[in-house]
């Protein structure tokens, strides 16, 4: 069984949580990775481009001349897409482009991200943050302490108040839940962090 050590607020190791080798040593799926971030970032386009089709351009319908006689391609309309300001053929419109994606894939790309964190040793487990008043100075000790000096996501089982409001406001840190987070946010993160009971309960997913 491979071996995380599992350090508190102040940074000294306190322990340390086993982790199946079979799972921490595996290659990790890039294929299940890729096909379930792209549906997480699908999910995030927007879609509000717009072209205007030839019904929807400013402009008279009238015929500009005869049909025939005048030496002149035919027009029905100078709202053709065939003329300077007419209309798009087949332009953009507003549509969503998410798609959908099995939950038990969703489920192994979130490991699959935990994983590559393992392996690439980007991972901190600690047992317990108190943060006693919601002050950002608290929260950069502990980050410092540690040190998650990188773009870090912080995994807790439960947020508490305190650490919601204290670390608002700090750059490159996101704190989520357990239950929150996606290999897309895992992934988008330089670090790790999470809380000894986040942490078991994740790899709880593995058997399931």
């Amino acid at each position: 069984m491979a071996k995380i050590a599992i350090y508190n607020s102040k940074g000294k190791e306190v322990g340390s949580v086993s982790v199946d080798d079979a799972f921490a040593a595996e290659k990790v799926n890039k294929g299940v990775l890729y096909y379930v971030i792209n549906h997480y970032r699908a999910a995030l386009h927007r879609g509000t481009h717009k072209a205007k089709n030839r019904s929807e351009v400013a402009g008279s319908g009238r015929k500009l001349w005869r049909q025939k006689g005048t030496g002149r391609a035919r027009i029905g309309s100078i709202r053709s897409p065939l003329w300077r300001g007419g209309g798009i053929i087949f332009g953009p419109v507003v549509r969503s482009y998410a798609h959908s994606v099995p939950q038990k894939a969703r489920r192994v790309a979130l490991l699959e991200a935990i994983k590559s964190k393992i392996q690439d040793k980007d991972i901190v487990i600690f047992d317990k943050i108190e943060i006693e008043k919601p002050k950002t100075k608290e929260m950069l000790d502990v980050i410092k302490s540690l040190k998650l000096n990188k773009k870090c996501l912080m995994v807790q089982e439960k947020i508490d108040g305190n650490m919601k409001l204290a670390s608002r406001n700090i750059a490159r840190f996101s704190l989520m839940n357990r239950k929150d987070i996606n290999a897309l946010d895992v992934m988008t993160h330089d670090k790790l962090a999470v809380s000894e009971e986040a942490f078991s309960n994740l790899m709880k997913a593995k058997n399931t």
